[in-house]
């Protein structure tokens, strides 16, 4: 608890990822979003989801989650997007069950567990789609408005509109 764990996700055959387009979810919420040489994190995973950028030239896309907890425990949905052909895979992160006294009540934090990570045969229904691209789009357009919020400010500063002190 509260380490880092890798999703694992590898592209077959291996091959470049860098000019893709990479998105990672947990259930629908956007987890990360690769595109255009950036990482976009979910609204729900600041400072805690990030792509190795320097291996993606080799195919790997594993998903890197900070701060691991109880909540992150679900189904990861990994979509990459090259032109227009997409592949997928879910990854299933589970707490691995062990043997404990009846007495013990289960508390996790702070305490050393075991992961099982596997992949999951799992069809996606057509509202859940839709639920991941409105929660990638929203992770995007936050990113947009805030690139578009710091243009604004440098061209009001430019012109005088805006005293810094």
């Amino acid at each position: 608890m509260g380490s880092k764990i890798i999703v694992p996700c590898h592209l077959t055959p291996e091959i470049c990822a860098i000019a893709m387009q990479i998105k990672w979810f947990k259930e629908t919420d956007s987890v990360c979003i690769y595109k255009n040489g950036h990482v976009t994190e979910g609204r729900n995973y600041k400072d805690r989801a990030s792509l190795a950028t320097h291996i993606l030239e080799r195919g790997n896309v594993s998903l890197h989650l900070n701060n691991f907890s109880v909540s992150d425990v679900g189904d990861y949905y990994c979509q990459v997007i090259s032109g227009d052909r997409t592949q997928q895979i879910t990854v299933g992160v589970r707490i691995k069950p062990e043997v404990q006294p009846a007495s013990q009540s289960p508390t996790f934090q702070g305490q050393s567990i075991q992961l099982l990570l596997f992949e999951i045969d799992k069809i996606w229904t057509e509202e859940e789609t839709i639920e991941m691209d409105e929660s990638a789009l929203m992770s995007e357009m936050k990113v947009n408005n805030m690139q578009q919020l710091h243009q604004m400010m440098i061209r009001a500063y430019r012109e005088g509109c805006l005293n810094w002190s």
